[in-house]
This record gives structure tokens, sequence and C-alpha cells, in this order.
């Protein structure tokens, strides 16, 4: 599976109508938000369409109303391979209250600022920083593949760097 990892859009349309088509570009199969996805119809329309869309709750999406999609949760943990992938917008949760194993990933974002490093325990830490919004001056957002996760510039999809398994 090829994950296309972003968070803290905060209902930028058309940025996410860039992700979609980049998506298809980097033939990601799931689309993953650490939260402050703050959707517009339009936004979850195309987010529900995806088939395999999955987002947690962002401090600013506490105060936004979902119609299409289920309301996210604080934290969500799926498995990709061996490894198991933690996605929580980092506010409330961070990697030391989960039971992670080193090569597991833990995402969040929350920060607008973007961080892809393995800790002292070989977790995985990656913020995928912000397509709309960065604070650390770029845009950014990333990719899981069955190699690595990589950290891109958005829109242009130039490698920040990169980070093999």
């Amino acid at each position: 599976m090829r994950y296309l990892v972003f968070s803290d859009i905060h209902s930028d349309e058309e940025a996410f109508r860039k992700l979609l088509k980049i998506m298809v570009k980097l033939k990601c199969d799931c689309m993953v938000s650490a939260g402050d996805f703050c959707p517009t119809v339009e936004m979850e329309v195309d987010a529900y369409n995806l088939g395999d869309f999955r987002t947690v709750m962002g401090n600013c999406d506490r105060y936004h109303e979902y119609s299409i999609l289920s309301t996210p949760r604080e934290f969500i943990s799926f498995k990709d391979g061996e490894r198991t992938v933690t996605v929580t917008h980092g506010d409330c949760y961070g990697a030391s209250h989960f039971s992670l194993r080193s090569g597991d990933i833990f995402i969040s974002g929350h920060t607008h600022r973007s961080a892809l490093e393995r800790d002292g325990n070989g977790i995985i830490l990656f913020n995928p920083g912000s397509v709309s919004r960065p604070r650390d001056g770029r845009k950014s957002f990333g990719v899981i593949a069955p190699d690595g996760i990589e950290l891109l510039s958005f829109p242009l999809c130039l490698s920040h760097e990169k980070l093999m398994f």
C-alpha cells in the first residue's frame, strides 16, 4: 500500500483538490489526514468518494460539524504489513501514549511543521506539516510507501527528505 499523508489543511478546497490529483499521480491507495481537515461539503464528498480516506480529530475539527464522513476519532491505528501505524493530531497524545515497537510509525500534525525521524527506540515519528498554513516556511505532505517514508514539497512533489525502512 501507498499512503498519501497530510495534516492541517483547514478547509482549503484548492489545496485538497491538488492533493487528490497528486494522489493519482503518485499512485497512492489511501489518503490519511492527521487532523484539522475541517472539510467543506465538497471536500467531504471527495474524501468519501475516495473509498479509503482516514482522518483523526484535530483541535479545530472539534468546532466543525461533519455531515457525510463519520465524526473522526482522536486517534486511529492500522497495520501496514508488520508495522503498526498510529495517527493522532498531536494536541492530546504523543507517541509515548501508545504501545509502539521499533519500526512502527507514529503520525501527528498540529504544529504545522514537518518532521521525519526515528527515535531512540526505533519508532518513526512523522509530521507531514501543512499544505495550506505551514509554520516552517514550506508547504509539505508525505507518502508512506513499501520501502520508506518521503516528505515532499507541495504542490511540486520535490523530496525534502526520505527515511528508508
